[in-house]
């Protein structure tokens, strides 16, 4: 799933998310100071070794939140001030991403869609109460999930932790849940609203919610308007 997230929004597969990308940086950078982004940047260029942009240091923010979950020391050139500020301009673009519609349609769309059809098909099943194939697992990554949170609703979510889950139940009486787990050891999820439909949808409306809401034309949602 990374690589294919990589592939729609460097490599040019998608020139829109390219073009939203690109942007992005340059209003965070405007919203912010950009003399201390700057600074950052150029700071962390000089240690790397390497030009770091702003696509890189989400790279590093990645790498370092990585080894504070594994209770490893940061390298003694970054100091707790640096690093909330790649976490605050990381966590700024993602909940841009998050909430862009053309993005969610492209990063979760055929996602979304897959889950509502296994569940249509497995209530129209003959043998649906019977039936012993009840679950359906699928790997995503933390961009897929906070896209997927905030299709639903939840826009308060900043970064899913590792091992976040988002879990469809539909019960015997085809009505749906949605449950979101902020980590992998978290188990009390939190029972999400659905739009248009609250804490419990009928099968019926969710089906038409994901195909009114999601539409199938992924290419032309990668192409950039007025192009």
């Amino acid at each position: 799933m990374r690589i294919i997230l990589l592939k729609l929004f460097r490599n040019g597969s998608c020139p829109y998310t390219i073009w939203f990308m690109k942007n992005d940086n340059d209003v965070i950078i405007n919203n912010y100071n950009e003399t201390q982004i700057e600074e950052l940047l150029s700071h962390l260029s000089e240690k790397c070794g390497i030009p770091i942009n702003i696509e890189a240091m989400f790279d590093l923010y990645d790498l370092f939140k990585s080894m504070i979950s594994n209770e490893l020391q940061l390298p003694e050139w970054i100091n707790h001030e640096q690093f909330q500020l790649m976490e605050l301009i990381y966590y700024e673009q993602t909940r841009r991403v998050y909430n862009n519609k053309k993005i969610q349609n492209i990063i979760i769309g055929p996602l979304i869609k897959q889950i509502s059809l296994n569940m249509e098909l497995q209530s129209n099943s003959p043998d649906y109460i019977k039936t012993k194939n009840n679950m359906h697992l699928y790997a995503g990554h933390d961009m897929t999930l906070g896209t997927m949170m905030y299709f639903l609703g939840n826009n308060k979510i900043k970064l899913p932790d590792f091992g976040a889950s988002a879990h469809f139940h539909l019960y015997l009486n085809k009505t749906i849940k949605v449950f979101y787990y902020n980590k992998w050891d978290n188990e009390n999820g939190e029972e999400m609203s659905i739009p248009k439909c609250g804490y419990s949808c009928n099968l019926d409306d969710f089906v038409n919610l994901i195909n009114n809401e999601m539409s199938t034309e992924w290419e032309q949602d990668c192409q950039i308007e007025g192009n």
